[in-house]
């Protein structure tokens, strides 16, 4: 009798089950023997406001603009810039910048040079893993390091952080370091009438320049073999009295008393032999008026008459306490021949109080500028110590005013003339700053500077495959860059692999007569054929009495998995011959990955 064997089962819903799993591939890009062919970029990056165009008339009408370019590819380093600036750090929020991270965990700084590395998507997948970025590169005789913090940042190892201030207790901080953004070329900084901010609790507010306020190379770095600038500072020209930075005045202010802790930070560079003032808070103050004419009510900015006297030091307690002047904060800077005095002076319009750092032998030249009440102990530390000669004091009860914070010379109606200063870094905390960090505070070491309170060196940007460094400290950007001489960029690849598993249900009554031919026969005219005679007719369409009959049974070698239109789209081979029994129920497990 003719058998039909079983073909197709189906399989239920719940028998199939896909796992996602990530794995990380290791990579490893070498500067020997570099070449974009594999697929990777490295590019220097140069700001310029507006990029040149490609031509540009002149007077005979046929010149060229030049531009720094990328040898390996010749792209413009300026157009580069302007294009990693505007992808990932001109405005870091969700609507305007790519691969958005924490914005308080990723800390995004583009300095006037970058170096850009790009890795080709197949070399990436979906993403580089979060934390195994490492860059190693040697420009000169430095030894740069690099380490991907998980969080976007490249981090510099050699900068200790664990003797940082607080961040979170600094509650004034002015840095000038993104003012370069205001010029059309780094190779032009000039004056500014505008554009400085400073913040205050954390929030981004805009200063008052008053008179002229220029923008310069700041803080040296320096080192047995390198004295470079980093980062940018503002001078306060000398020859007019007006020269000027103002704060309004804010509550926080308030707190610098006796009894209260607090620390004021900043860079100082003396440009003239003469008495620079350098930071006060007493010689102007922004009242409410109403205006006789129009009637609304207006601000305008009233200056106190002056200290008595016509010298130029304006640091003597005497001449604090004549002219009955409130003030928490007057901090000066004698500068002499080969000598540099800083004193700070806080009045309350009755008795003044006076510290001084004692002179400081040396050229003149960047120096650190700490001022700390602790304990009702007050102290001025240069350099992260005390100066020779120094002297401690004590506050006056009561020194709050309401009079705006002034960078720079005091006010606008001097009769001595004005005097140059420059500062840079300014910080302001609320509590005593340990000595360790005040030490951290005034480091420009060449490679282990912590003076920017930061270790941070560019960012990863995992999911587009790119990494930026870029700091204003000298050591990353000078000569051609962190990838212009021998480097080593290593990371880790994300690529999602799917791990399929199908359960597949043998019942004991099916599957269990075999496919091969040769079990089949062509029947004959003249009665049944023996089994020794079914063995030798050709296959057809009969079942040989040893397969029905259970003496040879059916053997699993493969199985094929099948869509709703019978096509297969996997199969699975077994290790060795599974022989189906006809009473008992099997079942295959099938796995497959992609």
């Amino acid at each position: 009798m003719p058998i039909i064997p079983s073909v197709f089962q189906p399989i239920r819903s719940n028998d199939f089950q896909q796992r996602p799993v990530k794995t990380y591939k290791h990579y490893k890009v070498l500067s020997n023997n570099f070449s974009t062919t594999s697929g990777y970029f490295r590019h220097n990056a140069v700001y310029r406001r507006h990029t040149p165009h490609i031509l540009a008339d002149d007077p005979d009408g046929i010149g060229t603009l030049s531009y720094p370019i990328n040898t390996e590819d010749s792209t413009n380093q300026h157009v580069v810039w302007n294009a990693i600036d505007h992808k990932y750090y001109r405005n870091y929020n969700p609507a305007h910048s790519a691969d958005f991270l924490d914005i308080d965990s990723q800390k995004r700084f583009l300095w006037h040079s970058a170096s850009l590395f790009t890795a080709p998507y197949g070399q990436v997948g979906e993403k580089i893993k979060h934390g195994t970025f490492l860059i190693t590169a040697s420009i000169g005789s430095t030894q740069i390091k690099l380490v991907d913090d998980g969080k976007g940042n490249l981090r510099d190892p050699l900068i200790d952080t664990s003797s940082f201030a607080s961040s979170s207790r600094n509650f004034f901080y002015m840095s000038f370091n993104n003012l370069y953004r205001k010029f059309n070329d780094y190779d032009e900084l000039g004056s500014l009438s505008k554009g400085i901010t400073y913040k205050l609790n954390n929030v981004e507010k805009p200063a008052t320049i008053n008179g002229t306020v220029k923008v310069e190379s700041g803080i040296e770095v320096t080192s047995s073999n390198y004295q470079l600038s980093s980062g940018l500072c503002v001078e306060m020209p000398a020859g007019e009295a007006s020269n000027n930075i103002q704060i309004p005045h804010h509550d926080k202010f308030d707190r610098f008393g006796r009894c209260d802790d607090w620390t004021i930070s900043l860079w100082h560079y003396a440009t003239n032999s003469s008495t620079e003032t350098i930071l006060s808070k007493w010689g102007v103050t922004m009242e409410p008026y109403l205006d006789k004419v129009d009637g609304k009510r207006k601000i305008r900015k009233v200056e106190t008459t002056g200290l008595q006297g016509t010298d130029n030091a304006y640091d003597t307690v005497a001449e604090f306490e004549a002219s009955k002047i409130r003030t928490p904060m007057h901090l000066v800077a004698e500068v002499g021949s080969g000598y540099q005095t800083y004193r700070f002076i806080a009045c309350d319009g009755t008795k003044a109080a006076l510290v001084t750092s004692g002179p400081i032998a040396g050229p003149k030249q960047w120096r650190h500028i700490c001022v700390r009440n602790s304990a009702s102990k007050l102290e001025i530390l240069v350099n992260g110590v005390t100066g020779s000669g120094g002297t401690h004091g004590v506050l006056p009860d009561f020194t709050t005013n309401t009079a705006d914070l002034i960078f720079g010379n005091t006010r606008s109606k001097r009769t001595d003339g004005a005097n140059a200063t420059k500062i840079s870094e300014v910080r302001m905390y609320d509590y005593a700053v340990e000595d360790v960090s005040i030490a951290s505070l005034a480091n420009n070491h060449y490679l282990s500077a912590s003076c920017y309170q930061t270790n941070i060196a560019g960012n990863v940007f995992y999911k587009n495959g790119q990494a930026v460094a870029s700091s204003h400290l000298p050591k990353y950007n000078s000569g051609s860059g962190i990838f212009g001489n021998t480097w080593d960029v290593r990371y880790r690849g994300t690529h999602t692999i799917y791990e399929n598993e199908c359960l597949v249900r043998v019942p004991k009554d099916q599957f269990n007569v075999t496919m091969n031919p040769t079990s089949t026969y062509r029947p004959i005219t003249d009665g049944e054929p023996c089994d020794a005679t079914q063995t030798t007719l050709p296959p057809g369409e009969l079942r040989k009495s040893l397969f029905v009959s259970g003496t040879l049974k059916p053997y699993i070698t493969s199985i094929g998995l099948y869509n709703d239109e019978a096509v297969m789209i996997a199969t699975a081979k077994l290790a060795q011959p599974i022989q189906k029994n006809p009473d008992v129920d099997m079942n295959f497990i099938v796995r497959w990955d992609y």
